[in-house]
């Protein structure tokens, strides 16, 4: 069995000319980098949400459109899911993840259809329910819709989400400050 650690390495490293590479490092110890690149992206997400600052996140929220699609307690919009508990839902990893790459986790319930009527009109909401006869769905005027399958040429539930990555829109610091806030949202109970 081989042993990985600070001693471990700090006898390589002295007994070697030059520095190790990261590569080195990793292929020593005999760990996969992408397992590697993802602890340290958990770390990463820790750090962030430790350093995040929750009255510039709720003003970040407010300001980036996040309300046009989500609701949090009696504001916004329930086109999207609901952010009043997501403190008790999510971990700040899960919460910087959701951010940054929206489309890794579409729960169920937060899928979207897109329905095609006979004459060539398309709808397109928030699944809510589909079966043989019917598909039920809220559209982005938050008006439960109906549509029977027979007056549609068809539909497709969309497996990704609507939500785009704010990655490259916010910067490390604004990513931190809204997981920050999102953190302290919880349920009242």
């Amino acid at each position: 069995m081989r042993r990985c650690g600070l001693r471990a390495l700090g006898r390589k490293h002295l007994t070697d000319s030059k520095p190790m590479k990261t590569k080195s490092v990793l292929n020593f110890c005999g760990i996969a980098p992408a397992a590697v690149a993802a602890l340290l992206a958990l770390g990463a997400a820790q750090l962030s949400a430790q350093n995040g600052d929750a009255a510039r996140g709720k003003a970040l929220v407010a300001s980036s459109g996040c309300m046009n699609c989500h609701r949090i307690g009696d504001t916004g919009s329930r086109m999207g899911p609901d952010l009043s508990d997501i403190g008790d839902r999510r971990t700040p990893e899960r919460l910087q993840r959701s951010l940054v790459a929206p489309d890794e986790e579409v729960l169920p319930e937060n899928r979207f259809v897109s329905v095609v009527l006979k004459d060539g009109t398309t709808m397109r909401g928030r699944l809510l329910n589909h079966d043989a006869l019917s598909v039920q769905f809220i559209d982005a005027k938050e008006q439960l819709r109906s549509v029977q399958t027979k007056d549609m040429r068809g539909y497709t539930i969309l497996t990704q989400g609507l939500m785009p990555s704010f990655e490259s829109k916010l910067s490390p610091q604004q990513l931190a400050d809204v997981v920050a806030y999102l953190g302290t949202l919880k349920s009242s109970q």
